[in-house]
């Protein structure tokens, strides 16, 4: 009597199988098995429901100054250590320039003695946004960079301005720091660039937040948020179209400095210090559509009292997500010369 054909499992009891186990090491032991099981654990609805479940471990915080690892007792803070020089290392990004156009004019002193290089400007679903800095000749006396943001110039305190750049004089690249994966993303041509017609006052390039749920195979998209003297512009870089395009704000760049913002819901949200305006302004980065949200709407509630504390004064808001969904602020007011903590729930989006 031969032996009867081994039954079959369907892919979505595999799939069910798969779902329950506990890492993504033991996921990918399982692809290695057989062409079946690669097949179900390669699926995209697969891997969108595995990292529903398993979320990627918060392996630390990235600014301008580095890669700060989860300490203790954090349960990442292993990982994190371990993985820490290479999440700071950026030498697989090829350079913009060699070294041997590196000029430090007569009075300056070398940034932390590193020379030109490439540094973090932006951080979001794992991937990190490079911008390129170095100190060039010909600028004014100085020698300060065009591509130095103002609060290392505050920090050299060096009382002088340097030449009007445009916004073509930026160079950028995307790049996972684990995997040594990089994309060099090509410069926004001069025509683009010279479109507004202004003075260019500041320069922000944020990552704009993923879309999807499948991260690895989530194309991504660069928004530059270019301050001029009289208009705000976007310059916006999709990784899909590898194309540069503009887009002009009906709002005037009322804000002194667009890197404070805070990320909620897929949208950017700026105000100005200490009550200085009536409204938040919004950013939607899925449309590119700026709009406003109303303060005076909102319901204000003092929750506590902070005496005899002092707090700088650039970020006193904080906008976040509610338990309800819905859009709140916390801010630090002073009144008589003592601070206190405000919450406000937001309403009326315009």
């Amino acid at each position: 009597m031969s032996t009867p054909p081994p039954t079959t499992i369907p892919d979505e009891l595999l799939e069910e199988i798969f779902l329950r186990l506990p890492t993504s090491d033991a996921v990918a032991r399982a692809s290695a098995a057989c062409t079946s099981f690669r097949r179900v654990i390669k699926a995209r609805a697969f891997r969108r429901r595995f990292r529903a479940l398993h979320r990627p471990p918060l392996l630390g915080f990235m600014d301008a100054a580095g890669f700060h690892p989860a300490q203790a007792p954090h349960p990442s803070a292993p990982l994190a250590g371990a993985l820490a020089p290479r999440a700071a290392d950026f030498s697989f990004v090829p350079a913009v320039v060699s070294s041997a156009s590196y000029f430090v004019p007569r009075g300056v002193q070398e940034d932390d003695g590193e020379g030109p290089r490439w540094r973090p400007c932006d951080v979001r679903d794992g991937r990190v946004l490079l911008d390129w800095r170095s100190l060039r000749p010909g600028l004014e006396v100085s020698g300060v960079s065009t591509l130095m943001g103002s609060r290392e110039l505050v920090r050299r305190k060096l009382c002088v301005r340097p030449k009007w750049c445009n916004a073509a004089d930026f160079h950028l690249a995307v790049c996972d720091p684990l995997s040594s994966r990089y994309v060099l993303l090509p410069t926004i041509p001069q025509d683009l660039a010279a479109q507004p017609q202004d003075l260019l006052w500041e320069f922000l390039p944020v990552l704009a937040p993923c879309t999807g749920d499948d991260s690895d195979e989530e194309p991504f998209k660069v928004i530059c948020i270019a301050r001029y003297r009289t208009k705000l512009v976007l310059f916006v870089f999709p990784s899909t179209t590898r194309q540069w395009s503009m887009v002009e704000s009906p709002i005037s760049p009322s804000l002194y400095d667009m890197s404070s913002f805070d990320y909620v819901r897929g949208s950017f949200y700026w105000i100005e210090p200490y009550d200085l305006s009536d409204h938040l302004m919004v950013l939607d980065t899925r449309t590119l559509k700026f709009s406003t949200v109303g303060l005076l709407t909102g319901y204000h509630m003092e929750i506590r009292g902070l005496p005899g504390q002092s707090f700088d004064d650039l970020r006193p808001n904080a906008v976040v997500m509610g338990r309800e969904g819905t859009l709140e602020m916390f801010s630090l007011v002073c009144q008589q010369g003592a601070f206190a903590l405000y919450h406000t729930s937001l309403q009326n989006n315009s």
